[in-house]
């Protein structure tokens, strides 16, 4: 497991380098991708599920990137998308694509059914905190006009 850690953290820095980015937050990409997978790997060995378990990884990768972007004053897409490269069905696209070329379709309708369900379950994950991380933004700002309002009416009285 260790040697996995350690490539998806190379694998992650790897594509902060080739998309430019900048500082430390190619060192917290990095950061990002190992624990994701990290997450990925207790995940599936809980519950055997490529949905499940790449849905919990990048609902992880979502709010890390959001935590990131705050914290670095940065595009919540610099930390989404490097830290959630190892997440990606790269092998089974090329599995997929194997089996189509030699005519095994059997592998070819295995592999493009699981990479198409990690898709769906990476892109569901990040909407999923994208529309929470939407309604929290949406109450913290209507909090913060009610205290400005409350302020203002305490200080005109």
């Amino acid at each position: 497991m260790i040697i996995q850690l350690v490539g998806a953290f190379i694998g992650s820095l790897g594509f902060g380098i080739v998309v430019k980015i900048k500082g430390k937050q190619i060192l917290y990409a990095g950061i990002g991708g190992m624990i994701t997978w990290y997450i990925y790997l207790m995940s599936y060995n809980a519950v055997e599920s490529y949905f499940i378990a790449n849905f919990i990884a990048s609902v992880f990768v979502g709010f890390f990137a959001e935590v990131m972007a705050r914290v670095n004053k940065t595009p919540t897409t610099i930390f989404l998308t490097a830290a959630a490269i190892p997440l990606f069905p790269g092998g089974r696209l090329y599995y997929a694509m194997y089996g189509l070329v030699t005519e095994n379709n059997q592998l070819f309708v295995q592999s493009a059914t699981t990479a198409a369900t990690i898709a769906i379950a990476i892109s569901i994950g990040f909407m999923s905190v994208t529309v929470c991380m939407k309604y929290v933004n949406k109450f913290i700002r209507l909090r913060q006009t009610q205290m400005e309002k409350k302020l203002k009416d305490t200080i005109d009285k």
